[in-house]
């Protein structure tokens, strides 16, 4: 890892893909640039769903020009707590900070991201919570 590098857990529901919710992740990023997203000095780690704030999270990315890390859920080899597992590998890697879009509770629990967020907390990782889903502001 290289040491002067920024490192971002990006965590959220499956549902946090709208346009909105994208615009929020890009404003949070911005706010960010001190830290050398400008010289591309930052990593995003995800875990690798194809929807959802991990979508997110890799379209971010791409804009920024910024390193993707991605630490799937493996269910073959932890049917019981693949999400469990991988949300520690996240957190294993290292991070500054951890961004979290849980679903609206009308959306679903969002169990995943909130496992996340107390593994964030517990680890010492100052993390942003941002709990409304932008469907919901339409």
């Amino acid at each position: 890892m290289n040491m002067s590098e920024y490192r971002i857990i990006i965590t959220g529901g499956r549902k946090r893909e709208s346009e909105d919710d994208y615009a929020t992740l890009e404003d949070i990023l911005d706010r960010l640039d001190p830290h050398g997203f400008v010289d591309n000095r930052a990593a995003i780690i995800q875990g690798g769903c194809p929807d959802g704030a991990d979508l997110l999270a890799r379209k971010a990315a791409e804009r920024y020009g910024l390193r993707v890390e991605t630490c799937p859920a493996d269910f073959d080899s932890h049917p019981d707590d693949a999400v469990e597992v991988s949300n520690q590998a996240m957190v294993d890697r290292g991070a500054d900070l951890c961004i979290a879009m849980p679903n609206a509770p009308a959306d679903g629990p969002s169990l995943g991201t909130w496992d996340m967020i107390r593994r964030a907390v517990a680890a010492g990782i100052e993390t942003l919570i941002y709990p409304e889903a932008g469907h919901e502001r339409q």
